[in-house]
């Protein structure tokens, strides 16, 4: 489609009066969009760049960024035919309000990596430089010693803190609170080497030997059924809460599962009903005891207790737990899924589904335990280490965010990490470096790109140029988004301090998606383009954009991306990848020129053929060709043709510049306005974006 057969369409006509007003508009806009210090019009030449990046504190993530200095920074945008993008804009780094959005991202560190000052730096790094926002620390770990020297009589008794892995703990401490990070200190409770050994009197028995009863490491357990061991466990959750911890995570706060379990004895009979009287009576006790500290009690569960309705002869029965508690953290690692999810064979090689393990299991445990304590958030414990159950495969940084995904949309308040070789995979994290303040009541940017391909012209992008828009937009702290995200008003998925964009393709032609002889994408499509990025940044830029696909038009590259015989398979790799297919009617209609019945008949047929075409996918977004809207706008979200009922939740115009915020009044999913991908107007309108609370940003998950 060309300019000319624009103004054809819509009739429009560009009179003298319409062209000084746009002269009008030029002349005021003009100061505004020179008003950068000299230094930053200008850009910084190659060696200048250089000279800064080496001087950073901070290392950088990526080429062509320049890391934070001091609190304020200018983000200085790449060059393109010896132009400026945009003009710079101060953004701030990663500060303690965007931390603080109670959506606990985390990650774990042992005993033994605390005494580690590399694995300490490692993780302060991770901390600074991506969306991380919370730290899990063992202050007893899975051998019942303490990583620092301790006041709890009980602990300096038994020498659980004769191995201190550091003495500067105020510093360390003081470190997070400076930062808003969170921190959580883990207690192995039941499994306690050092007080079965000291107090046999406490410890699970051996009926055979009359000794201490040892799991398979050969390790002591104290007897879940004892107050004193309750109490020493809960001395030490105080003495965490006075170090300045956030939150106390109970971990093994259940009885022993391996081992010679027939020959353990308990201070009373293994029973459900002593075993859950067990371990909630720990917690309440702990509960009181905590009462005075301003801090959150956590509990780690199996992965299974989420779909068992029975306590797993463990102790562990979710809604018994829950009134004591204000966060419970099951353990959905896929590996330990050995048996697969209960009822649902398609799962049973768990390994393969790390969305569907997290996903599911984190809907049973909202659901169940939403009737108990409503405010009890569901946090769950991901998987960052190879697998030992299935396959050995170890997961890729699209394996790690389809987890993170996958308790988002559960209803999950956040995620946390687990590898206790403390080797995380920092390509699944989301990076801090650009964020902005959040402001939800901003304008949102929804590009609109048509033809991709050589050369470059007014409906035609260059592959180069559409790879340098990325690139822009990932510098300025952009992240994609499909259309239906935003015109179903959630932006939930976009990270703290981050901004929305909506990559959006009209006319679905052949170098949106071209597939080459040998089977492959080619990368210089739009498609090619947008998996390649994806790949260099697999967190900080999700496969998200919305393809608008014609059906019936003379061009026949234009017809279901020009490739007949490939139409149905790449419509599922866009769903597949997650990216969105919406409609671009039958046959670019005029829907201002058409009878009702006729838009009807476009809107609905374009919807059924599509959805034939992607089986179990529903087809919600539409692009109004032309930007030309019907006389009856309401047929845009709904109608019937010949009993064929369709329903869309939004539609796009040609133009118009950025979009309102889903959370303003006057936002209206069947008017968002677009930004033509040309360089002159995306220059421009990136420039608008970047004025102080012009831009929606994410208040976070």
């Amino acid at each position: 489609m060309d300019s000319r057969q624009i103004f054809k369409k819509s009739g429009i006509l560009l009179g003298l009066t319409g062209w000084l007003l746009l002269l009008a508009l030029v002349w005021i806009t003009l100061p505004a969009r020179a008003d950068a210090p000299p230094a930053a019009r200008r850009g910084l030449g190659g060696d200048e760049l250089l000279a800064q990046m080496q001087a950073c504190k901070f290392p950088r993530n990526r080429a062509g960024q320049v890391c934070f200095e001091a609190v304020w920074r200018y983000i200085l945008p790449p060059q393109r035919d010896g132009q400026n993008l945009i003009t710079p804009v101060q953004t701030l780094p990663f500060t303690t309000e965007i931390r603080a959005t109670g959506y606990i991202k985390g990650l774990y560190v042992t005993y033994y990596g605390l005494g580690s000052p590399a694995y300490r730096e490692q993780v302060q790094h991770l901390l600074e430089t991506t969306e991380l926002n919370a730290l899990v620390m063992d202050i007893k770990g899975d051998r019942g010693r303490l990583p620092y020297t301790s006041t709890v009589p009980l602990a300096v008794e038994i020498g659980a803190d004769a191995h201190p892995m550091m003495t500067a703990w105020p510093a360390w401490m003081a470190w997070f609170a400076g930062r808003n990070v969170r921190t959580i200190a883990r207690i192995v409770v039941f499994k306690d080497e050092p007080l079965a050994a000291a107090h046999p009197e406490w410890a699970v028995t051996d009926v055979d030997t009359g000794g201490v009863w040892r799991d398979r490491e050969g390790l002591g357990w104290a007897d879940p059924m004892r107050e004193e061991v309750w109490d020493y466990n809960i001395a030490l959750a105080v003495e965490a809460a006075q170090k300045g911890f956030n939150e106390i995570q109970f971990d093994y706060v259940r009885f022993p599962t391996d081992g010679l379990i027939h020959r353990a004895l308990f201070a009373a009979e293994n029973t459900a009903e002593n075993r859950t009287a067990a371990i909630a009576g720990f917690l309440a006790k702990a509960k009181a005891a905590l009462a005075p500290y301003n801090v959150k009690i956590g509990v780690d569960v199996f992965g299974y207790t989420t779909w068992r309705p029975d306590d797993m002869g463990i102790g562990q029965h979710l809604e018994t737990l829950a009134p004591y508690i204000d966060v419970i953290s099951p353990m959905l690692y896929p590996s330990t899924f050995a048996d697969g999810l209960p009822g649902l064979p398609q799962y049973r090689e768990a390994i393969a589904f790390p969305y569907e393990v997290v996903n599911l299991s984190t809907l049973r445990a909202v659901a169940r335990l939403k009737a108990v304590n409503p405010a009890l958030e569901v946090r769950p414990w991901l998987q960052d280490f190879p697998d030992y159950a299935f396959d050995g495969r170890t997961y890729t940084p699209d394996e790690i965010r389809l987890q993170m995904e996958g308790a988002r949309r559960a209803g999950g308040r956040g995620w946390m990490l687990w590898d206790p070789r403390i080797q995380y995979t920092s390509a699944a994290l989301v990076s801090a470096d650009p964020v902005y303040l959040p402001n939800v009541k901003g304008q949102v940017l929804v590009p609109v790109y048509h033809l991709i391909g050589e050369p470059e012209g007014r409906w035609q992008r260059a592959p180069a140029n559409f790879r340098a828009d990325l690139e822009q937009f990932l510098a300025l702290g952009y992240y994609p988004v499909n259309l239906r995200d935003l015109t179903a008003a959630d932006l939930s998925m976009v990270p703290a301090g981050k901004r929305p964009v909506v990559l959006t393709f009209d006319d679905s032609s052949v170098g949106q998606f071209r597939m080459l002889p040998d089977g492959s994408v080619d990368p210089d499509s739009a498609v090619g383009i947008l998996l390649g990025f994806h790949a260099a940044h697999p967190a900080d830029w999700p496969l998200r954009a919305t393809f608008f696909v014609l059906q019936d038009v003379d061009a026949p590259e234009r017809v279901l991306f020009g490739q007949r015989e490939w139409a149905q398979q790449k419509l599922q790799m866009l769903v597949n990848w997650g990216m969105e297919v919406g409609s671009h009617t039958i046959s670019h209609a005029n829907l201002a020129e058409s009878s009702s019945v006729e838009v009807q008949w476009q809107l609905a047929v374009s919807q059924a053929n599509l959805q034939a075409l992607l089986p179990g996918y529903r087809v919600v977004s539409l692009s109004v060709p032309f930007g030309a809207y019907p006389a009856d706008e309401s047929l845009l979200a709904a109608g019937v043709y010949q009993e064929m009922a369709y329903r869309y939740q939004g539609a796009v115009a040609v133009r118009g510049g950025l979009t309102v915020s889903p959370q303003s009044r006057g936002f209206n999913p069947y008017r968002i306005t677009r930004v033509q991908a040309t360089r002159s107007e995306l220059d421009y309108w990136l420039q608008q974006a970047n004025r102080s609370g012009v831009s929606y940003v994410s208040r976070g998950e």
